[in-house]
Parts: C-alpha cells; structure tokens; sequence
C-alpha cells in the first residue's frame, strides 16, 4: 500500500493514489508540479506522476497490496466513476466534488499555462481545437474497443446502453474551444481581477475612407487600463499560505536594520505605527518598449506602467514576479499630454477609500486599513512623478536637497553647513511660486505638485526609497571602473591584456551567468556597455583580476577599493546603525579621493545621491529592498507577449490577469528544489559523525539518509564544493565548504567540514582561507548567517596557493 504524503491515507496502488492527488489536492500535471514520497520518512521529490510511480514501484514495490493497477475497483467499488470521487480524509467514504467538473479544471489549467507562456490567441485556439478532435477520437476508438469485446448473443438493449454512454460523454475542450468559453470559465474558477478601461480624452486622427478616397477626421478616445488595487488587495488574501506570511510578526531590534520596518519612518508614521498589520503598499513606476527597441516602431508602442508589492509580506516572497501586481498602463505619449493626475485618479480613490475604510481580510475582525509607504523607480521616472525637474544638467536636481549642480563637486556628507533638506513646507512653497507665476518653468527643480500628496498618509517629500541598481550599479561603479580601466591601458597593459584578463577570469559557479561580457574601455561614454549584475560582478572580481599589477599605495586603487566597501554595505541585506555612520565617512572620503585623483572630471549627479545613502537606510532600511531589480523583470511578460497594437493597453492588462491567477493557483511558496536523489547508509557517509549529533536529523548509523549534490532554495543554488557562512567570530566570518547535502523533510542540511579564515587582504579585498579536512558539522540551510553561497577563488597572480572568498555585502562582518 502507498501513502498520501498530505493526509496520510493509505491506497491500495498507484493509480488510485494519483487519482486521489490528482482530485483531492488539486495536483495537476504542471511545470509547477511537486510530488513528495511519504514513504518511510524518504525525502524524494519528482515533478511528473510517471517518474513518481517508478519510485514508489521500484524503491518501495515490497509496500504493494495489490499489483499495481489491476484492482482499482475494488477500491473504489460504492464510488460512481463520474459523479464523485473520495476526498484526503477517506479512500472510501468522503464526498468529493464531482470528477468531470475537476477533469475541466485540469484542462483548464493546461490551456491557462500555454497562455501564460507567451503563445499568441490563434496558437493557443489551434491547439484547443486539436485537443477537442485528439479527445473525440480518443473516445471513438475506446467504444470501437468496447464493443468489439462484447459478444453477438448480447441482449441489443445493453448493447443500446454501452454506446449511449459512449455517446454521453463529455469532451472537456469542447467547454473551452472558444476565447468567450475560456475567459467566462477563468473568471469563474479564478475570480480574475477585471481591469477597467478608463477615457483621457479625444483626439482627431485624419483617415483615408477605402471606399472614397477621402480624407476626413476621425475622433479616438485615449485610453489607460486600470487594475482595482482592492480587488487585488483581496484577490491576494484568499490564498491561505499568503495569509500566514502576512501575519508572521516581524520582530524588531533596536541599532538594527532589517526591514522597512526597523526604520524611523516606519515607527513613526500616524497609520503604521498604530494600526497592527496595516498594508504597506510600495508603488513602482518606469516606461518600457514593447516594440523592438532598435526597429521603425520604437518609442511609438512606449508604455508606462505602475505596479505594486505588499512589504508586509516576507522580501523573499516579493521578490517572485507574480507578486509584483500591476496597477495600470498606459501610453507614455498620453503621459506627456495628460500628465499624472487623470492617470492615477481611479488609485488615488481606491488608495483614500483604503485609507479611511480598509479592506475585510479572512484572518482579521476588523477592516485592515493601509496607503502607500514608499514609491520606488529609477530617478527619471520618480522626478516625472513628483513633478520635479527631469533633466540632471539642471541647477537643482536632487530630490533630498537643495544643493545646486556646482556645490555638488565639493558637497560629500549632509553634515554639511549649507546644504538645505528638501520638507513639506518648502516643497509647497515652491510648487506655489511655480502656480503663481506662470512664466518660472520650475522654482528650485520643483514643476508642479505630486498627485499621491493628495492621500492622507503619505507625501512624496516623505519618500527615502533610492535605486541603488540605476545609481551604483549602472552608474557610478561603471563610470569609475572605465576610468580606472583606462588609467591601466595608460601606464600598466595594452586594451587586449585587459580585456583578455577580464574575459579569462574564472568567476566561478555561481556567478557563471553574470560573468561580464565584451567592455568598452575606448569610446566616449561613461559606462562600460554592461548591464547591472555583469557590473556588480565586475567590481567584485577587479581586486583578484588586477590586484598583481597595481602597487598597494595606488590612489586610483584605493578609490576601487572604497568603491567596492561603500557597495558591500549598500547591498547588505540587514545593516547596524554604527554601519550607517562608518558608510557616511566612507563615501565623504571616496569622493574626496575621487576628486583628488581624477582632477579633471567631474562627479556625475548619481555620486551626490550617495551622501544621502545613511539616512534613507536609517528612515526605511536595507536600500536593497528598494531597488529596480525585480521590477523591471516584470517587463519582460509585456515585452515578449504577441500583441494587439490596436487596444495594446488592453490586451497586455487582459493577458496579465490571466497569467496571474493561472500563477496563483500553481504557486508554490517554499521555493526549494535539489538534484537527484541517492539513498546511503549513514555508516557509509564521510562525517557520519556529525549527522548523528545533529537532533533536527534525528538519524542512527543504520539508517539510510537521502543525500544530492545541489540544492536551490529561493534562487539560492549550493553545490558540494561550495562555501558558506556559518557564523562570526571575533567580528571574523566562519567559513565551511559543503561536503555534501542531507535532504529531510522539505529540509536541507549541509554536511559541511571546518575552513580556517587566515585575515583579510586589503589589497584584494577578500578573505584568505585555508581548507580544514579532519572536522565535520552539520548546519540546517535556513540557519545560515547569509543565504548566499561563496566560491574559492584565486587571484590572477597566484593560481595555485592563495584561495580567496569574495563578500556580497557585510552581512557577515559584524
């Protein structure tokens, strides 16, 4: 017999053990698909019902009652083959929705997965067809076969009734052989959230009659499609496991930075601070092409969009796409004739009634009430949005100070006497100058007002959000890094020696898709021509690349170096308050240096956002939470879907919502994956030492453990041969490498031996280890003092004896 691993019900076979899954538990054959064994405590996963049977057949065939598939029946003898099936409580007895609704839902739920791929409408509705006529001849033969089976002596009424019960068959497909089908069945198993279209106004378009030939005016609504953020908002807390991340309590320690939480703003705000729970939405806003960005078409089909995330919820479940919900789209050419105020109107309504009223949730008494804590984007999109200036050559074009372009080559610290924070007060002030006179273009890089300082709880002037991924990434750090690239070509190697070092340079596993590509050290611009994660990985990795031919007191190293500290600290995922303070003088002494060194150039407006790093991280936290990353991959569904071009807003929204509630069902929140799997005796196992001291394993000499060679938790890949942190000491990180990977229990644990951390080198900013082979310890995943894993790697000059771990962030360093 084989047990269900979700409700621990025992079956006679297999069959009637998927069918239990299948009907019971809604495990649909998907990409999303997880099958655990819940068989003698073994951890195996499979992701498709073929590969699970030959598990269970071969591993544990002694368990099987009855071979296989042949007594089914005998099963499930007083249950009707198309009327219900047994639910997780009972093989036998429980009443289970009806079989041919939940054979639709499956069907329904491959078609929703070919959309979401990306396929265009005639595609999907070509393979809807095929699957209807596929599923008929299917049918047909199986009554050929039937038939063919019963004997000529039959009474012809049997015989009447064998194929009236053919004929009465039901075809799935054919309920959704149309687009109209599918949507009405969608909205009714998923309760799509129904974007409204919403008029801007009417513009005359001159069209040429076919019939005519005469030219004559033609009047076209402008239009943006609008998604109801509480529809969503409620969407959202109908799925029980998001309900239960939301209500994790996030526990707070005081000179420590976590979360937006820990912040001073957060603590102080009038809603969040009082009201338990109450929603954090983060609002995010970018144009992006839909066409191809180098055709005739570009800028034409350009849209904006804005999208959202809930921070109440855990920042690794954020991270995942289809928790990023969109809120409207639009064109951007009726952005710049509109502006924002019509464009955001339907959410301004929808965000006061939240303000005042708030949303029922399942888990909550009382309504939840909620507003925007933060608006994130890149600093275009944010200085269009909060109506200020949006050209950075401008006199004043910070949006935290009121420091003018010259001060800012000599301004590095807000400790700065002149420089004058940006408030409510002055911020009304200028956007009343600017009404009054209408002949001032802007008063101090201020245009007009915002349109979300309308809500009650929140002020733009109140917004400390900065993207470190548009500023650091792809501005300062590849902007320094080509200067310092053609400091080397100048007085130390040819562009081919650099550019062959950079290319030859073994990053290692796990930064083996970010490795850079082809730089451009020789043109005229100020970047390198890489993307964002190619330029963190870069600057990473120019200490060991080049640290053999740079002497250790070369100022432009040192600028390098300070560069590579300042971006450790921003990129760290939890920050001290003493950090905070150390990354201020960090930054005032780097762009000191900077200006000292390279004396004819000029810091670009991006390094004087920086001076105003410590105390957004001190008013919100970790500066990573706020960054484009994740947003802009949500781009990538709009940019790769085949398009309508004549209502594009409306298709792309429709298509969305679609893929999103498709997402919601399949979604699976623990994101944990691993390799094959290999069962050994513990004896049998190098370290076995350390597994029977770990208590979470619970294991014995003589038992069998099930171990892989990776494992992948929240985009997290550990492999054996890796490094990880353990631990600190003495304001050191304790390294171990991974000797191999126990799987328990949705759990992995990482049989791990000792790493000596020698000190750190400053010149290649990295810490020389040493391998320690005589020691095991067992450390669970989730236990780790950074989630990330590291590679050995070795400096350019010394291949073969200096091992060397490159930090992320400083995380690990305190």
């Amino acid at each position: 017999m084989f047990t269900c691993y979700i409700c621990k019900v025992r079956y006679r076979n297999c069959s009637v053990l998927f069918q239990h899954l299948k009907f019971s538990h809604a495990l649909y054959p998907s990409r999303t698909l997880r099958l655990k064994c819940g068989e003698h405590d073994c951890s195996a996963v499979f992701y498709t019902y073929s590969g699970y049977k030959k598990h269970l057949l071969k591993i544990h065939g002694d368990n099987v009652y009855l071979n296989s598939d042949d007594n089914m029946d005998n099963v499930t003898s007083n249950v009707s083959s198309y009327d219900e099936m047994p639910s997780s409580s009972s093989p036998v007895s429980s009443v289970a929705p009806p079989k041919k609704k939940l054979l639709l839902d499956m069907c329904s739920s491959l078609i929703a997965e070919v959309q979401a791929s990306g396929l265009s409408g005639s595609t999907v509705e070509s393979l809807v067809s095929s699957m209807e006529e596929i599923v008929n001849g299917a049918y047909s033969e199986a009554e050929d076969a039937v038939l063919a089976c019963i004997s000529s002596e039959v009474a012809e009424q049997t015989l009447g009734k064998v194929q009236d019960c053919f004929a009465n068959l039901d075809n799935p497909f054919s309920h959704l052989n149309t687009e109209t089908k599918r949507q009405r069945h969608f909205q009714k198993k998923w309760k799509i959230v129904k974007p409204v279209e919403h008029v801007l106004g009417v513009r005359f378009d001159v069209r040429r009659d076919r019939t005519t030939g005469i030219y004559s005016e033609i009047p076209v609504n402008d239009k943006f499609t609008y998604v109801p953020i509480l529809g969503t908002l409620e969407s959202m807390f109908t799925n029980q496991e998001l309900c239960n991340c939301f209500q994790q309590v996030k526990v707070h320690e005081n000179g420590i930075f976590k979360d937006i939480n820990d912040g001073s703003y957060f603590r102080s705000h009038p809603l969040f601070s009082q009201q338990k729970h109450a929603l954090q939405i983060q609002l995010y806003y970018d144009d992006f092409e839909t066409a191809n960005p180098l055709g005739s078409k570009k800028g034409i089909h350009k849209l904006g969009c804005v999208y959202f995330t809930l921070r109440n919820l855990p920042a690794k479940l954020n991270s995942v796409l289809m928790n990023i919900h969109l809120v409207a789209l639009f064109h951007s050419d009726d952005l710049k004739k509109y502006g924002f105020g019509p464009i955001l109107q339907p959410l301004l309504n929808d965000l006061k009634l939240l303000e005042t009223e708030g949303i029922q949730v399942p888990f909550s008494d009382t309504p939840l009430r909620g507003t925007v804590i933060q608006v994130t984007g890149d600093n275009l999109a944010i200085h269009g949005l909060f109506g200020m200036v949006e050209s950075f050559s401008a006199a004043y074009c910070c949006r935290f100070c009121l420091t003018d372009k010259d001060s800012l080559q000599s301004v590095f610290s807000e400790d700065d006497p002149g420089l004058v924070f940006r408030t409510r007060e002055l911020n009304l002030e200028h956007c009343n100058a600017v009404a009054q006179n209408c002949s001032l273009v802007h008063s101090f890089g201020v245009k007009r007002p915002c349109p979300l300082n309308a809500l009650q709880f929140f002020n733009s002037s109140d917004n400390y959000a900065v993207d470190v991924m548009h500023d650091l990434l792809e501005g300062v750090v590849q902007y320094e890094l080509k200067l310092f690239f053609q400091y080397l070509v100048r007085d130390s190697i040819s562009l081919n020696s650099l550019s062959e070092r950079i290319h030859r340079f073994n990053y290692g596993f796990s930064e083996r898709k970010n490795r850079p590509s082809t730089v451009k050290v020789d043109d005229g611009g100020n970047d390198l021509g890489l993307n964002a994660i190619q330029s963190w990985c870069l600057l990473r990795n120019t200490p060991l690349i080049f640290g053999d031919i740079v002497e250790e007191d070369n100022n432009y190293w040192h600028v390098i170096l300070l560069l590579i500290q300042i971006v450790n600290i921003v990129f760290s995922p939890i920050i001290t308050e003493g950090m905070t303070y150390y990354l201020k003088n960090l930054i005032s002494d780097h762009h000191k240096l900077f200006k000292s060194v390279f004396a004819n150039k000029r810091l670009i407006p991006k390094h004087h956002l920086m001076i105003h790093y410590p105390k957004c991280i001190r008013k919100i936290g970790p500066l990573i939470h706020m960054w484009c990353m994740r947003y802009e991959g949500k781009h990538n569904f709009f940019k790769r879907c085949e398009k309508n071009f004549k209502n594009i807003t409306k298709t792309l929204v429709n298509k969305h919502q679609n893929q999103l509630a498709f997402h919601w069902e399949q979604f699976y929140f623990k994101r944990f994956q691993f390799g094959p799997i290999k069962r050994i005796l513990t004896c049998d196992l190098e370290g076995s030492e350390a597994l029977g001291s770990c208590q979470a394993l619970n294991v014995t000499s003589v038992c069998t453990v099930s171990t892989t060679s990776w494992v992948r938790n929240y985009g997290s890949e550990y492999h054996i041969g890796m490094f990880v942190c353990a631990s600190t000491e003495n304001e050191m990180p304790v390294f171990k490498k991974i000797a191999n990977i126990i799987i328990k229990d949705d759990e992995a644990f990482l049989l791990t031996t000792d790493v000596n951390t020698m000190y750190f080198n400053d010149h290649l900013n990295g810490f020389r280890i040493e391998e320690l082979d005589d020691k095991f310890t067992v450390i669970c995943l989730s236990d780790l003092t950074y989630y990330r894993p590291y590679d050995g790697q070795f400096s350019s000059a010394n291949d073969d004896i200096y091992c060397a771990i490159l930090l992320f962030c400083m995380r690990c360093t305190f």
